[in-house]
């Protein structure tokens, strides 16, 4: 495959020193083997007195593909959504792309993924970009992230699974959490997936989120459910809300762009999202069959864990739907925070990862005044200081 990648560069080494006449008939081979996306650039002459592009096909094919600095302002869509208002992120790579950097983007993009290029090659301007694609596009195709979820729902582990089965009350409990997810689900129209609910013996508290809508459930949790069901329909609302931000795909795309172990896989991903909903059955089969369980083994052995960005994301989409269920998110926090959440893991890697409860407490505050008309905690008493 690299001696393939490594073809178009020769015989543009070739044009460059041939006769006129050899440069036509080595001019069709060109033709032939270059991507469609590379020949795009070179279509059409630049009109008179125009500034040349900065990556033409020759200077990629060269490996002298100039710098690609965004064409837009994207510290927006890089900062968190702090009210939950952003579409949900889309799997058209190369449209983002487009936008991100125009043609000059696409043809370096090509460059990275196509080649023998290495993680220790990339510029501070290729690590930019592909953190943007990472932050706003998904790579990997649904049914992939289905099989990354069973990495998590294996037999054994949780009820349901070999010959470990829940209890009736179990049972009843899980029933009632999915009622109430599927309530929250009902107040967004675009929301991905399905979900599977499996309980984790071996956590210690709470619910956490993984790759292919499932959330993995504790037992204390059931046991809090009817306990503490405002602390329960917050922490539901939370984990949904990683879900909806498909925040497990993300820290997965941002770790294999930032390792050497992962930038092949990376590569790899980025090369079947760039041809989007096209299907070549050659190439398609042979990422199923090789790319994909490697895949599933990388995720295997990654500690899959939420930034501090992407759980200020959670908090502002649960505060949202508890909101249009009729839940009042203030309260539901201030459940949590003396229940549930009162025994949550405070090692150093989960500080580090979370906002400090004084910064979540700042975004629950209910606001001063008399609730307004509509709000949920209408009519009910103000909380105490």
């Amino acid at each position: 495959m690299r001696r393939l990648a490594r073809a178009p560069h020769l015989i543009a080494a070739l044009l460059a020193a041939a006769t006129p006449a050899a440069q036509a008939q080595l001019g069709g081979l060109l033709e032939k083997l270059v991507p469609p996306a590379l020949r795009a650039s070179d279509a059409a002459p630049p009109p008179p007195g125009a500034v040349p592009a900065a990556g033409t096909q020759s200077q990629v094919l060269a490996g002298e593909a100039p710098p690609v600095g965004p064409r837009k302002d994207i510290r927006p869509e890089m900062q968190p959504d702090a009210d939950c208002s952003r579409p949900q992120e889309r799997f058209n790579v190369a449209e983002k792309l487009a936008e991100y950097g125009g043609a000059e983007a696409t043809l370096r993009l090509q460059r990275l993924i196509e080649t023998d290029y290495r993680y220790s090659d990339l510029k501070p301007e290729d690590r930019e970009m592909l953190q943007y694609l990472a932050r706003t596009t998904v790579w990997v195709p649904a049914e992939v992230e289905t099989k990354l979820g069973q990495v998590f729902t294996g037999a054994g582990r949780f009820f349901g699974g070999g010959t470990d089965k829940p209890s009736e009350l179990d049972q009843a409990a899980l029933a009632e959490i999915e009622g109430r997810l599927n309530r929250l689900r009902g107040t967004v129209t675009d929301f991905p997936g399905t979900i599977t609910l499996r309980v984790n013996k071996q956590l210690a508290d709470g619910a956490y989120a993984r790759f292919g809508g499932v959330i993995e459930l504790s037992e204390r949790f059931l046991a809090g459910l009817t306990e503490a069901p405002q602390a329960a329909d917050f922490l539901l609302a939370h984990e949904l809300s990683h879900v909806y931000k498909r925040h497990a795909m993300k820290h997965l795309q941002f770790t294999l762009i930032s390792t050497d172990e992962g930038w092949e896989l990376g590569r790899k991903l980025l090369q079947r999202a760039q041809r989007g909903l096209a299907v070549d059955p050659v190439r398609d089969g042979l990422f199923m069959f090789t790319t994909v369980p490697q895949l599933v083994e990388f995720v295997r052995g990654l500690q899959l864990k939420f930034g501090r960005e992407q759980e200020l994301e959670a908090d502002a989409c649960s505060k949202v739907w508890m909101g249009g269920i009729g839940v009042d998110p203030f309260a539901a926090w201030d459940a949590y925070r003396v229940t549930l959440g009162a025994n949550s893991d405070q090692s150093d890697r989960y500080v580090a990862s979370h906002p400090s409860d004084a910064e979540r407490e700042a975004r629950f505050k209910r606001p001063p005044g008399p609730p307004k008309k509509g709000d949920p905690a209408a009519g009910k008493r103000p909380r105490k200081p």
